[in-house]
């Protein structure tokens, strides 16, 4: 293989793909990142078995072929050349020669045919989403998902479409996050946990919030169009939890906070909570009134912020840092929580907008 192709896409690219490849596998050819060139372009593709990204660029290409690269050493070296036109070629003892400006380096090449082949979804279920959309139902709900490998299901995002809608859904088993989207078209009917991840690195590759993006679902795959990007990952294996029957339908409680106020509040209890592995930071709602307070061997906090108060009066206690985390996706001025009691789960809503998104979050037993 031959090609002349810009200096600033090649790198772009190669850093886009490099995200998918395998890190100390046994199969040192999963660590690649595969070229091929056709038809004036070149595809790089990159793949751990679990998550493969596909990127194609235009080049000019003086002679067809493919070759695989070490992916980490070829992204570093790309990276240094995004102002240059880059020549690469490949000969016969499976080197591939990089030339730029009156310079060249040399890398050897990994076996091409011991490179996997990427999974084609062919009649595949299928739902269109605009950029900005998917990128936001991903990012809303997937900071939830779990980190416990005792429980591999829950590092996964569940996707749920039905009638046009799609609802995500994520725990940890401490905290729940659910978002609705409406698709701009869906032929789908089709539940698939995806691993967070996967999601993850398509949020970061979305880069028109008006592109419309293809979500394909197929047994066991899931793979999204994003033009000259393709990613492909495998969903997990199992059934998802029925969270349907831990969200509460009914509330003894009702407080509604201006969100920067009870954000900054949250903030100034975790420094004197930070002994506390639990972050524990208690909320006492009462006469339109919430107190928030904390405490530890370095001193102790009470601040008192406006709310209004539907309901009973109320003491419980959180880890406020699934608080602070959720209040950067909450959309909106103002944030509704709901209780039940002390020991029962608190739902977050955005008070002022018509979205559909909740989330959970499990209090602390008060001592």
């Amino acid at each position: 293989m031959k090609i002349v192709c810009n200096g600033y896409d090649l790198s772009d690219a190669v850093g886009k793909v490099i995200k998918a490849a395998g890190t100390k596998t046994v199969n040192p050819v999963l660590e690649g990142i595969k070229l091929e060139c056709f038809d004036g372009a070149i595809k790089l593709t990159a793949t751990d078995m679990e998550l493969a990204i596909e990127k194609t660029i235009s080049a000019e290409v003086k002679v067809e072929g493919s070759a695989v690269v070490p992916g980490r050493l070829f992204a570093e070296f790309v990276k240094k050349l995004d102002s240059e036109r880059v020549e690469l070629s490949v000969f016969g003892d499976n080197k591939m020669k990089i030339r730029y400006r009156d310079s060249e380096g040399e890398l050897n090449c990994l076996p091409v045919d011991e490179f996997p082949v990427i999974k084609k979804l062919e009649n595949a279920q299928k739902v269109t989403f605009l950029g900005k959309n998917l990128r936001d139902i991903i990012n809303r709900v997937s900071f939830c998902v779990s980190a416990d490998e005792s429980r591999p299901i829950l590092k996964g995002v569940c996707f749920t479409v039905e009638n046009g809608d799609v609802t995500a859904v994520a725990t940890d088993g401490y905290r729940l996050a659910k978002c609705v989207k409406t698709a701009e078209h869906s032929d789908a009917n089709v539940s698939a946990v995806i691993p967070a991840r996967s999601l993850n690195e398509i949020s970061r590759l979305i880069e028109d919030d008006e592109q419309p993006i293809s979500v394909l679902f197929q047994k066991n795959y899931v793979a999204v169009d994003l033009g000259h990007t393709c990613v492909t990952a495998r969903v997990l294996d199992g059934n998802y939890i029925d969270y349907r029957r831990i969200i509460p339908q009914r509330f003894e409680t009702r407080a509604t906070v201006v969100v920067e106020a009870f954000e900054s509040s949250l903030e100034r209890a975790i420094l004197l909570a930070r002994s506390d592995r639990n972050n524990l930071v208690r909320l006492d709602v009462h006469e339109n009134i919430m107190d928030v307070s904390s405490g530890s061997e370095m001193g102790k906090i009470d601040e008192h912020l406006d709310i209004k108060l539907e309901g009973k009066d109320l003491s419980i206690a959180f880890n406020a840092r699934y608080f602070t985390e959720l209040i950067k996706y909450i959309g909106s001025e103002c944030m509704t929580l709901s209780f039940n009691d002390a020991v029962q789960p608190c739902v977050v809503t955005p008070s002022d907008s018509a979205e559909d998104l909740l989330y959970l979050v499990l209090p602390v037993r008060l001592v």
